[in-house]
């Protein structure tokens, strides 16, 4: 009986050590972001962006925010610092050389611990943020053409 405990404790942590290492291979940040093009000059976009109502509106209520650092064409900030897992976001504007249209790169950052379980967890975020962020680039165009 005390040979099979040992087995199956052996076992156990032998499993628990290849998963902890296969999970090391994998990223410890991962950024989601879209883009979009908007025939619109950057000035008027950014215009918009850097309005806090626009946020309150985009981002799930209760979402606490701290600006992190902010340009004339970006805005990258903490969203619930509280939480286990870090997430930040922001976006970037580009646009041509006559600026008369621009591209709106819209991001989140997140960034896992060194457990198995979050760092397996990095492998979903893409699927459920990357359509939230399509639909928030989306409310951005349709709040541009009212």
């Amino acid at each position: 009986m005390k040979r099979m405990l040992s087995l199956v404790g052996l076992s156990v942590g032998m499993l628990f050590l290849l998963i902890t290492l296969i999970s090391s291979f994998l990223p410890r940040h991962v950024r989601v972001s879209r883009a979009l093009d908007l025939p619109y000059k950057p000035a008027v976009v950014q215009a918009v962006l850097q309005r806090e109502s626009y946020w309150e509106t985009v981002l799930p209520k209760g979402t606490s925010i701290t600006v992190e650092s902010q340009t004339n064409r970006s805005i990258h900030f903490l969203v619930n610092n509280k939480s286990a897992i870090q997430m930040a976001a922001g976006y970037q504007l580009f646009s041509d050389r006559a600026e008369s249209t621009c591209s709106v790169q819209r991001y989140y950052d997140f960034y896992f611990d060194w457990y198995p379980w979050e760092k397996f967890s990095s492998l979903l975020v893409e699927s459920k943020f990357g359509s939230a962020l399509e639909n928030e680039l989306q409310q951005l165009k349709k709040k541009l053409e009212q």
